[in-house]
């Protein structure tokens, strides 16, 4: 779908401390000369900053950073543009780049910047209307909802933990980064000794208005999206809302197969009696006393649990 009209107000959003940035690559040199521009360390100055780009009509906010500087604008957006927030155009800076990956982008630097430019002119913008997860912590009461892209506890959060650990420090970025993560995770699962993964943590579930189901669960994803990258895709199932939920119970049973069948998008019948659900939601309740992940970041689900829901939508674009 393209967009509208030349007349687009282009606002910039750079996280300084994004991957390539601090490595003296991706600067948008002239491009950037004239254009709301913001470069902000803190959720505070990033707030302020959306809000100047509001008060001057900025219809159109480029994102240089990664999946981390995605996040925390997605999740500032709302206080600074209400209902009606900008188009957003993905300048992929950072370590994994997950979101750029699915959505598009126009690059990193000075001629992805200048690709934009020529595109906005032109009217010309690739352009996707996508739900973004909402996640509230209502036991935080001074904490506000986290917007994101991908949602997940259990094997998901070690898997995040383990690129941190062994792959972001050797300088493995990108989607090798992902795909090793979770290769290293699977691998300890299937045939590793680590009890604990497999044991998975207690949590409660209770998508919509169903009766909450509690146990140990391996892995819990949830998404908006309708693609991840690698060719994942472990939703299946059916439901009202925007919100896509997999919940694997531990110890989860044939592991492999269910990966296999993950990959090639096809769930097989005896997933849901081996403890694989998964459907649509649009509220999506979960209790856990562990850490969660969303869109690269590892968070604390305070003391009342979470609750998942997209009530908003976002326009990603691309020239």
């Amino acid at each position: 779908m393209s967009g509208a009209g030349s007349a687009r107000r282009i606002g910039i959003i750079s996280n300084p401390l994004s991957r390539m940035l601090r490595k003296g690559r991706g600067g948008l040199g002239a491009q950037a000369t004239g254009l709301p521009r913001a470069a902000p360390t803190t959720p505070a100055e990033l707030r302020t900053a959306l809000a100047g780009f509001a008060a001057q009509g900025v219809d159109l906010l480029a994102v240089q950073g990664g999946d981390g500087t995605l996040r925390e604008v997605l999740t500032a957006l709302p206080a600074a543009f209400g209902d009606h927030p900008p188009d957003v155009a993905l300048l992929a800076t950072g370590k994994t780049n997950l979101a750029a990956q699915v959505l598009g982008s126009a690059g990193p630097g000075e001629a992805a910047l200048a690709r934009l430019l020529q595109a906005a002119g032109r009217g010309t913008l690739r352009r996707r209307l996508l739900p973004v997860l909402e996640v509230a912590r209502p036991g935080l009461h001074d904490a506000p909802p986290l917007n994101g892209l991908l949602f997940g506890a259990g094997a998901f959060t070690e898997a995040k933990l383990l690129a941190d650990r062994a792959l972001h420090r050797r300088d493995i970025h990108d989607r090798l980064t992902v795909l090793l993560a979770l290769a290293g995770v699977a691998l300890r699962s299937v045939w590793g000794r680590d009890a604990s993964l497999r044991t998975g943590a207690p949590m409660e579930l209770a998508p919509d208005d169903l009766l909450p189901r509690e146990g140990h669960r391996f892995l819990v994803l949830a998404t908006p999206l309708d693609q991840l990258m690698l060719g994942l895709w472990p939703f299946w199932g059916e439901g009202p809302g925007p919100v896509r939920w997999l919940d694997v119970a531990a110890p989860p049973q044939r592991l492999a197969a269910a990966l296999w069948a993950s990959v090639q998008g096809r769930p097989r019948s005896w997933m849901p009696a081996a403890g694989y659900r998964s459907g649509n939601a649009s509220r999506l309740a979960i209790r856990l006393g562990v850490p969660f992940v969303l869109d690269g970041e590892v968070f604390e689900p305070g003391p009342e649990g979470l609750v998942l829901s997209a009530p908003g939508r976002v326009a990603f674009v691309t020239p």
